[in-house]
């Protein structure tokens, strides 16, 4: 290579070049040729186009020789083409079916080949089973243990089956994610991954494991659980039956894969399965199942077996259909002829002719209206109501129960009156108003079946009402008590407070329209009137002047406890009174002075009644004074009157 010498400007030889001028002089002359192909190699790798040109030469080589390096490529190329394909199926589903389509339409043929060829085994397997002593015993232990027959069939069929995987956290237990097979029942995926947990825990501290050592298999019954450890997750498979020896080697690989690819994920899991959503795909490869061939018994063959079935069931179908039949013709004649009896036994029904039939049974008869109806008997004796043809002619049966029943109808006794037949009398007890029982007497004795009508035992309204009366007034002896058209009247003499209470005593008795109490007089208002008329009926007489007479004194002292008497009985009987003195005088002398000479002896007998111990409010007074001049002794005196407080004037 022969390095090109640049040429150097002129320059003023009378000036000596700058230091900086000079230096890059030299620089031109040593790496002028370098520095180009540097400025080279930067445009390059800065220009985009130039850039795309020489990885478009290198990429198909790359490409090839990543083969040789694992799945390293294609774990990195996934993400990003898979958004790809998804961003462009949302912008135009069109395109993308139409550039699928020559790759869809076989697969799609294809996978419901294989579909239909798997429904054609696993029928082929069922009637296969079904049709032998194995098959009978499975669909009996599928009616016993109440699981489908198709499920017992995969039990004894299946060599062993995944059911769920569980990706977990070690030391957590946190479930970080979950699949399981579509045909197991959903579990508690969080509970199950926390008792893994702890059983691995356990073993490492019970048996002092170490730290790289832990527990690899779990059975609980027919199921194993194939534990597979790694650093950042643990991987827990459940299987049914019994597991072969590849399958915890391809759970090795999935548990590698996981952590080749998302490492980082699986270290930064915090908790949110829907992080680790990537994984499902991965996870889904342990779901793996195998089946078991069941060995065939050599015998007939299935289309014989179901022929032969279905004669026989054919001819037990005939068999059970004319066994149905004469049992049927059977039942049907002997519910004819209970229903026959029953009408025969029933009280108040006369049967008169009976015609038996295939289809109908024809009664004719007698029937009281009050006997049981004869639907009932029909429904009794198990009959359809269309299947029987009943005529009754109407009768009055003497039964005694339907007399008395027909005797209550006709009199409607009211609630107070009970009726009862006996011997053919009708007896009534209790009590009624005079309307109703001369009506009874009139109807009873003109029905059937009763040959008389006794009332001894009825009492008239009135006299129920007075004997209830007495019952609850216990009236004194001295006090007469009469009921008639439902009025109550008392006479004669009572206490007061008996007086005062018959009103409460009686109020139970609602029938009771009135009482009379005009002749009724308190013992108390009575004895008043006696102390009254007494006291009344005394005078106090005076000498010619207002001097008491001899023995006078003596007469109020005994007067003094009547009036006292009066008083307590007056506040009893309410009736408020003064005691009226009268002062009188005859008619000699001057009128002046009788009129002085009363009114003194009016006050003369007030003043000594006080000073034995009466109030002085009580008394009222006044005078009267003869008119003719008579001497008569008998007119100086004192009288007395019980007169209302309203009354008399001081």
């Amino acid at each position: 290579m022969h390095r090109k010498i640049p040429k150097t400007p002129a320059t003023d030889v009378t000036r000596p070049p700058a230091p900086d001028e000079a230096l890059d002089s030299l620089k031109r002359l040593l790496l002028g040729e370098e520095q180009q192909q540097l400025e080279e190699i930067n445009e390059r790798l800065e220009d985009p186009e130039l850039r795309s040109e020489d990885l478009a030469e290198v990429l198909p080589d790359a490409v090839r020789l990543s083969d040789n390096k694992g799945d390293e490529l294609t774990d990195a190329l996934e993400p990003p083409v898979t958004q790809c394909i998804e961003r462009s199926i949302q912008r135009d589903p069109t395109n993308f079916a139409n550039a699928l389509y020559p790759v869809m339409g076989p697969a799609i043929r294809q996978s419901i080949s294989n579909t239909l060829k798997g429904l054609v085994d696993n029928i082929n397997r069922s009637l296969e089973q079904s049709f032998s002593l194995q098959g009978l015993k499975w669909r009996l232990e599928a009616r016993r243990s109440g699981v489908p027959f198709a499920e017992i069939v995969l039990r004894h069929t299946l060599a062993f089956r995944v059911e769920q995987v569980f990706l977990i956290q070690p030391g957590s237990g946190l479930l970080m994610q979950h699949v399981q097979d579509e045909l197991v029942a959903k579990a508690d995926a969080d509970a199950i991954s926390g008792m893994l947990t702890a059983i691995t825990q356990f073993v490492k501290d019970a048996f002092k494991a170490e730290e790289n050592e832990g527990l690899e298999t779990v059975e609980m019954g027919d199921h194993t659980v194939l534990l597979v450890h790694g650093p950042d997750a643990y991987l827990a498979a459940v299987v049914r039956g019994v597991p072969p020896t590849e399958l915890r080697r391809d759970c090795q690989g999935v548990l590698e894969n996981l952590h080749a690819r998302f490492r980082t994920r699986l270290a930064e899991f915090e908790g949110d399965p829907a992080s680790l959503e990537p994984l499902v795909p991965l996870l889904e490869r342990c779901l793996q199942s195998r089946t078991r061939e069941v060995t065939r018994h050599k015998g007939p063959s299935a289309a014989f077996i179901i022929a032969l079935l279905l004669m026989l069931a054919l001819a037990a179908w005939l068999g059970f259909k004319a066994w149905q039949h004469h049992k049927d013709a059977r039942d049907w004649q002997n519910r004819q002829q209970h229903l026959v009896q029953l009408l025969d036994d029933e009280t108040g029904v006369t049967v008169t002719d009976v015609v038996y039939g295939d289809r109908q049974l024809q009664i004719r008869g007698l029937r009281d209206p009050l006997a049981r109806s004869t639907a009932e008997l029909v429904n009794e004796a198990g009959i359809d109501s269309d299947q029987v043809n009943m005529q009754w002619r109407t009768y009055h049966d003497l039964e005694p129960r339907f007399v008395l029943q027909r005797a209550r109808q006709k009199l409607a006794p009211p609630g107070s009156v009970s009726l009862e037949l006996q011997d053919g009398v009708l007896i009534a007890r209790g009590y009624a108003d005079p309307d109703w029982l001369g009506r009874a007497r009139l109807i009873a004795t003109a029905m059937s079946g009763v040959n008389g009508f006794n009332d001894e035992q009825l009492d008239p309204l009135d006299t129920h009402l007075l004997k209830q009366v007495n019952a609850l007034l216990s009236p004194p002896p001295g006090v007469d008590a009469r009921v008639r058209e439902k009025v109550l009247s008392l006479s004669g003499n009572a206490p007061l407070e008996w007086i005062q209470n018959i009103d409460v005593v009686l109020e139970p008795l609602s029938m009771l329209e009135g009482i009379d109490r005009r002749e009724l007089v308190s013992e108390e208002l009575l004895k008043f009137e006696q102390l009254q008329s007494r006291i009344e009926n005394t005078f106090i007489y005076f000498s010619e002047r207002a001097e008491l007479g001899q023995g006078e004194q003596h007469k109020l002292s005994l007067l003094l406890p009547d009036i006292e008497a009066l008083r307590l009985l007056g506040s009893e009987v309410d009736r408020a009174f003064h005691v009226l003195l009268i002062g009188s005088a005859d008619g000699l002398g001057p009128a002046e002075i009788n009129a002085q000479l009363a009114l003194g002896r009016a006050l003369l007998v007030r003043d000594y009644l006080i000073g034995l111990g009466l109030p002085g409010d009580i008394f009222r007074w006044q005078t009267r004074v003869g008119q003719l001049p008579v001497l008569d002794p008998a007119l100086r005196r004192t009288e007395f009157r019980i007169v209302p407080q309203e009354g008399g004037q001081p």
